[in-house]
């Protein structure tokens, strides 16, 4: 595991780093493949890789070590006509995945970087289109480290300056989707992605389409940093078992007894250290509460929810009391999801909900993040234009999950510091 910079919420002023929009898989068109959700198609790349077996220390931390030299002409890696340059190091052509593990997804990676190692790669990937796009366009760019870059045609489209993360994908701007040419003629997509330390991932992929809008209800570490609860901790696996759900993981259990933090909870100084836990003593318990308003109960068809949970160890999810999803053993550093079911969804209630999860203790290191997503209809926000009017008061003030004046083209508001559906 990684160590990575700790993000916190306020209780009262609630700012949430939203992730780009997450592909579900459903209603997408793949123009070009990516190793993360296209794993069965590889494909073919000129590399340039930095990496002289330098083992990572922090004042290291995210130095690249070396960047392709310009070519006779004076152009750049990332350009169109750049001339492969040879040099104390080559470019040399390579297949997908590129990944620190031998296999990435049941394919043979080619390896840039292994375990504490520090590294760059550079990639130009070329391809062609014909006959356009009918609808939005998706650039995947999973990344393990950064900084990392991604170029079109020459233009920079997308940069991450810390952090990693191999399921990320954006939405390209129409001037962006412009610099594809769908003529049939050559297009070029360059990828620098550092490794610091740790697994490392290189990325990209066009995806036509993507139908899905996911906005964290209760975010997780991933798309919001630290967040509040309330949390137990047990004295002993057989503790926990004796308890039944009613007695800690309802609406309206007693709160009295329980502490106030912030999650995630780790019994290690790793990414997900928030709150420490002692998790080879003690099981845990967390509440998290979130609020529906009556518009969403009225119509909770027209949405779904879904749980998503990093473990270690034994996880057991309760919404309002009812166990919804449980697993065994532990997932590192990944994010398991569980889409809530018809019968599931009904024990949303209107006002105060609490979704509750325990862990048992074990023999090793311990984590926990974990969270809920709405997924709805994509849509453009549209610019409305309002009447000029008295400005409201703060305690009247209405945002969304970015920390903009609310939109009617996202559910999640933000009211008085708690998050609200409407």
């Amino acid at each position: 595991m990684k160590l990575r910079q700790l993000f916190f919420l306020g209780l009262l002023g609630i700012v949430i780093q939203l992730q780009a929009i997450t592909p579900t898989g459903n209603g997408w068109r793949c123009v070009l493949p990516a190793s993360q959700y296209t794993p069965a198609e590889t494909w073919k790349a000129q590399v340039m890789i930095f990496n002289d077996g330098q083992r990572y220390a922090d004042n290291y931390y995210n130095q690249l070590l070396g960047t392709p030299p310009a070519d006779i002409n004076g152009r750049e890696w990332y350009e169109t006509d750049y001339q492969l340059t040879d040099g104390s190091r080559s470019w040399e052509e390579k297949r997908s995945p590129f990944s620190s593990d031998a296999s990435y997804k049941n394919q043979p990676s080619s390896q840039w970087a292994v375990s504490d190692i520090m590294a760059d790669i550079y990639l130009r990937r070329t391809f062609t289109v014909e006959g356009g796009f009918g609808g939005d366009l998706w650039l995947s760019c999973g990344h393990d480290d950064a900084p990392a870059e991604w170029y079109i045609n020459g233009e920079l489209v997308h940069t991450v300056s810390d952090g990693w993360n191999n399921d990320e994908i954006i939405k390209l701007s129409a001037a962006q989707k412009a610099l594809i040419k769908t003529d049939g003629s050559e297009n070029l997509i360059a990828v620098h992605v550092h490794q610091n330390w740790g697994g490392a991932f290189a990325d990209c992929g066009l995806y036509e389409d993507l139908t899905k809008n996911t906005e964290p209800l209760l975010n997780t570490k991933q798309n919001g940093g630290g967040w509040p609860c309330v949390f137990y901790m047990l004295d002993s696996n057989d503790e926990l078992s004796s308890l039944a759900p009613k007695q800690w993981a309802g609406r309206c259990t007693d709160e009295y007894d329980w502490q106030y933090g912030y999650g995630p909870f780790s019994s290690d100084n790793d990414y997900f250290l928030n709150t420490r836990w002692g998790s080879t003593q003690h099981p845990l318990l967390v509440r998290r509460h979130f609020e529906l308003s009556a518009d969403i109960i009225e119509h909770i068809a027209s949405y779904n929810f879904e749980i998503t949970c990093s473990y270690d160890e034994v996880p057991k999810v309760y919404l309002n009391g009812t166990l919804i999803w449980q697993a065994s053993g532990w997932n590192d550093n990944a994010y398991a999801t569980h889409q809530l079911t018809r019968s599931e969804r009904a024990l949303l209630r209107e006002g105060d909900n609490v979704l509750a999860i325990s862990l048992q203790s074990g023999g090793g290191s311990g984590h926990v993040d974990y969270g809920m997503n709405i997924i709805t209809p994509y849509k453009d926000p549209t610019p409305v234009v309002a009447p000029k009017a008295a400005a409201p008061s703060l305690s009247t003030m209405v945002y969304d999950l970015m920390g903009r004046k609310y939109s009617a083209n996202t559910p999640i508001r933000i009211i008085n510091g708690k998050k609200i559906i409407k």
